[in-house]
């Protein structure tokens, strides 16, 4: 339950300022475009460390590259707390952003080396559940704390869970597996190169950049677009926020269902759920706002389907050997996707909603066609039955 926990607040740090970008470049007296730098560079130290600590921990050992990396990051977000200029904030979250990492790829490797197989799936599934609500959950601590008290105030609490987690950690036994990897660190990279000449796995790293990326500019567009239109119904960003918030337990579905359906199918099924949900709000627009909230949950829903169906889909098709780095380079565009959507949802920033919504559906329906390309490939590569 800690682990589960510090899962939700280490994936958090990443959404906790979106719904406070327009406040802080008011407070920091920058453009919103420089403050927008504060997710952004959270955002891409995040997906680089998970290339580094992943690897890493195949090395020292998982329980290890935990605990200092808990213990460090409680200490950078401490330190953030009293930041008060711009250039001081994003190199903070930028640093706070690669000492995350260290966390996420780790744990979910620590926990798939325990237990009985019905614990290891269950684990796996609860942590990608945390992880995924950390998106919207973030944004709500955001709004609701950040937005009173400031930035850096709603780091503290964050700052005590990452403490008590690898003060626990460290009183827990050894790692029972110590990995046997090459003599060299750097001999761990060596089947990149083979990973991005996998066609099938390309038809997983190249959707995997769209999604986040398309969630973040979801909620950024909503609360430029629509943030008016929704008070004036008596619905604050946060309730807007909060409605989605069941979906987010689609991975537990999967975890039950992903036997029998298979990864490739349940991949397609999130990317089409939440390309669908992205058209229905597009067609929503700010005239029936109910309809636009409520297509927003099949989005979310489609999210939440999609990133364990891609994980267990790259988990799949890599060899054991490189599996570990695989994963770590599907989270690495996952939140590289993550990282740019703050980027994109200032370019679209005068765009009507309708036209970016749609941009976003488009997005994601290529990516889904893209997915679906490679399975008919494979299926007449098999030939006739």
């Amino acid at each position: 339950m800690l682990l589960i926990l510090c899962a939700l607040a280490v994936v958090s740090q990443l959404y906790l300022p979106l719904p406070i970008l327009p406040q802080l470049a008011h407070d920091l007296r920058v453009a919103p475009g420089v403050a927008a730098g504060v997710v952004s560079a959270f955002g891409l130290a995040y997906a680089a460390g998970f290339m580094v600590f992943g690897p890493l921990s195949d090395r020292l050992g998982r329980r290890r590259v935990m605990v200092w990396g808990l213990a460090a990051l409680a200490l950078v977000s401490g330190t953030i707390a009293w930041t008060d200029s711009a250039p001081m904030l994003i190199a903070g979250r930028a640093l706070q952003g690669f000492i995350a990492a260290a966390f996420p790829p780790v744990v979910i490797a620590y926990l798939a080396e325990r237990g009985t197989t019905r614990q290891r799936t269950w684990s796996v599934a609860w942590i990608s559940t945390a992880f995924l609500s950390a998106g919207l959950l973030g944004q709500i601590y955001g709004g609701t704390v950040a937005g009173r008290w400031g930035l850096g105030v709603a780091m503290l609490p964050f700052a005590l869970v990452y403490a008590c987690t690898a003060l626990a950690l460290s009183m827990t036994p050894a790692d029972t597996r110590q990995a046997s990897g090459p003599s060299s660190w750097l001999a761990g990279y060596r089947p990149l190169g083979r990973l991005l000449a996998d066609a099938r796995l390309r038809r997983v790293y190249g959707p995997a950049v769209l999604l986040l990326m398309c969630f973040v500019t979801f909620y950024l567009a909503l609360d430029i677009h629509a943030g008016a239109a929704l008070h004036a119904e008596g619905i604050t960003s946060l309730t807007a926020r909060a409605v989605a918030l069941p979906a987010f337990l689609a991975p537990l579905a999967v975890a039950v269902v992903m036997s029998r359906v298979g990864a490739q199918r349940m991949v397609m099924v999130g990317l089409c759920t939440a390309t669908a949900g992205l058209a229905l709000c597009a067609w929503a627009g700010t005239d029936h706002l109910h309809g636009l909230l409520g297509a927003s949950v099949l989005f979310v829903a489609g999210v939440g389907i999609s990133v364990p169906s891609f994980i267990a889909r790259v988990a799949g098709l890599a060899d054991a050997p490189a599996r570990g780095l695989a994963v770590a380079l599907y989270t690495f565009v996952l939140f590289v996707g993550a990282s740019l959507g703050p980027l994109l949802g200032q370019i679209t920033a005068q765009w009507p909603l309708p036209y970016t919504l749609s941009l976003l559906a488009a997005l994601l329906g290529m990516g889904a066609l893209y997915v679906f390309t490679g399975r008919n490939a494979a299926v007449s590569a098999m030939g006739p039955a």
